[in-house]
């Protein structure tokens, strides 16, 4: 099992998605000054996992935002080629599934990083 790049209360949703993430032999990262949730490929060789980071199908981004409807939080996924770094205007995303739901959103995620390009290693 990964080592935990986070730290906080396992009953945030945030760290609770990381959690699950981590299980599912994946490496999370949080950002709570954005509520995300980076979830990436580890590195098959041990090293710098990282390194992987830098490619655009070896991570996969959660983000928590409220419903404009309901106000209720929902994970919302920003894919691949899409920046949502400190940006002044959000993206436009498509709700994915409630704040509850952060398992189903974990395996959905591993399942669109099992289906992603295998990254290069070291020797390419």
């Amino acid at each position: 099992m990964p080592v935990s790049v986070y730290t906080g209360s396992p009953f945030h949703p945030l760290f609770a998605l990381a959690k699950e993430l981590e299980a599912r032999g994946l490496g999370a990262a949080v950002d709570t000054s954005v509520s995300v949730v980076d979830a990436y490929i580890l590195d098959p060789d041990g090293g710098d996992s990282a390194r992987l980071r830098g490619c655009p199908f070896a991570s996969q981004r959660a983000i928590l935002r409220p419903d404009a409807v309901s106000a209720r939080p929902w994970w919302w996924l920003l894919w691949p080629g899409q920046r949502f770094e400190r940006e002044i205007a959000e993206p436009e995303m498509t709700r994915l599934l409630p704040v509850e739901e952060y398992a189903e959103l974990a395996r959905r995620i591993e399942s669109i990083l099992a289906a992603a390009p295998t990254p290069p290693t070291r020797d390419e």
